[in-house]
């Protein structure tokens, strides 16, 4: 059995709605899989799962050194892992959570963890220069559901993500960036600003389909989904290089892209397309970003990802029956 562990979080991510498309994606392959959470009967009610859920305080749990458990890097250390003789593979889906999520090891391998799952290019070099193990790329793709060929009307409205954890430790841009543009918005009528908080997916994918622009002011991620989610849907993102941008960010021709901490310069700019919204330059810009973004939204699909998660756990089998 292939155990991918999470934590019992509310809140909408796509990190962990990868862990439910890769245990999916072994069912069909012919793996056995299953999600496993801490406390039952936790499900996350934003996203639509359809894989078998166990938990580990369901009575009888156990597990033996013939199953596998696959941990998200902030959860590396924890007790439960330890407590089963499973073979350990960590999943590392951003770079800047690695220090934060070893505690007091050194790296990995002190974790007793024989590889890793990563999903960009920059992560897997961290992982293996620094943290002991090797590192095996299985890139995510993005929800098929986002990728808008209606060419429908856009409203005149900027979508704003917001995680609570950026506030916890002391970074200061998405609250900097709210408070300005709903200032800046509400002074530029039909303008409107809508906080990404309390829809489920599909509702954000709407929200992306109908909308004008995306700004997102996260400086350290991975994957940072609302901006390649946001390039399916044809709404232009405006965010930072966030780290994990790198691997696929494009500056003016996929994505208006500022350095981390940029954050009045970012409000400025956005001020300013709204304000020149039906000049013709700046219609072509949009048009040739919304093509760009299109284009480098597609390589993030699910068949990249079952090719990658396939063939590496494959690999694994072969080893141990040689």
């Amino acid at each position: 059995m292939i155990f991918y562990l999470l934590g019992d979080y509310a809140p909408q991510s796509w990190g962990n709605g990868m862990i439910y498309a890769h245990v999916g994606i072994l069912l069909e392959a012919g793996f056995e899989a299953c999600a496993l959470h801490q406390h039952a009967p936790f499900r996350p009610d934003w996203l639509e799962v359809d894989v078998p859920i166990r938990y580990l305080d369901e009575p009888g749990f156990t597990a033996t050194a013939e199953d596998t458990v696959v941990v998200p890097d902030v959860l590396a250390p924890h007790e439960v892992v330890r407590r089963f003789p499973w073979r350990r593979i960590v999943f590392v889906q951003g770079s800047f959570s690695i220090v934060y999520g070893l505690g007091n090891n050194s790296d990995y391998a002190d974790l007793g963890y024989e590889t890793a799952i990563t999903i960009l290019p920059h992560i897997a070099r961290v992982v293996e220069r620094h943290f002991g193990v090797s590192a095996h790329l299985v890139p995510p793709f993005i929800a098929p559901y986002f990728f808008d060929d209606s060419n429908a009307p856009r409203v005149r409205r900027v979508l704003f993500p917001f995680k609570e954890g950026y506030r916890a430790f002391g970074i200061p841009d998405q609250e900097i960036a709210r408070r300005l543009l709903e200032k800046e918005i509400k002074q530029r009528p039909p303008w409107s600003f809508v906080l990404l908080e309390g829809y489920s997916h599909r509702e954000v994918s709407a929200l992306m389909q109908s909308s004008m622009f995306l700004v997102n002011v996260y400086s350290h991620e991975g994957f940072n989904t609302t901006v390649p989610e946001a390039m399916a849907a044809g709404c232009v993102p405006v965010c930072y290089e966030a780290g994990g941008g790198v691997d696929f960010l494009k500056p003016g021709e996929n994505a208006i892209v500022f350095p981390n901490q940029h954050v009045y310069e970012l409000v400025e700019r956005v001020c300013a397309l709204m304000d020149n919204i039906d000049r013709t330059d700046v219609r072509h810009l949009i048009e040739g970003i919304r093509k760009g973004a299109r284009q480098s939204a597609e390589s993030f699909n699910r068949q990249r990802t079952a090719e990658a998660l396939v063939g590496f756990f494959s690999r694994r089998l072969q080893a141990r029956l040689a």
